[in-house]
């Protein structure tokens, strides 16, 4: 069992964008809250917590169980191809909202009245 063996099929290639998406996130993240002075240290324990042990590692683990289990782990293939196209979309739109300019109208409200 060699690792390059598994990141060079699909099930890999899955594993390898997500941790890139994931790494994207927070980088763009962590441009996003310094931009708007939000930043707290504390939300990088949050962002592990959330996004690679609650998203990339089981999902992963779906991919490498479904690679290893050959036929049989079909199912788990497949399941772990749809969980990591839905947590593709969701870091995408969550990079697409960190990159995007914040708006001033929420900044300075005009008086009402």
């Amino acid at each position: 069992m060699d690792l390059s063996e598994i990141l060079s099929t699909p099930a890999g290639l899955a594993i390898e964008a997500m941790l890139a998406a994931a790494f994207l996130d927070f980088a763009f993240g962590v441009f996003a809250s310094a931009r708007d002075g939000s930043f707290q240290m504390d939300q990088l324990a949050a962002f592990a917590r959330k996004h690679l042990m609650g998203r990339v590692f089981p999902i992963s683990t779906l991919l490498v169980i479904g690679y290893f289990s050959g036929d049989a782990g079909m199912p788990m293939t497949a399941a772990g191809g749809a969980a990591a196209a839905a947590y593709a979309a969701e870091t995408l739109a969550s990079i697409y909202s960190s990159i995007k300019p914040t708006s001033d109208v929420n900044k300075n409200p005009t008086p009402q009245g």
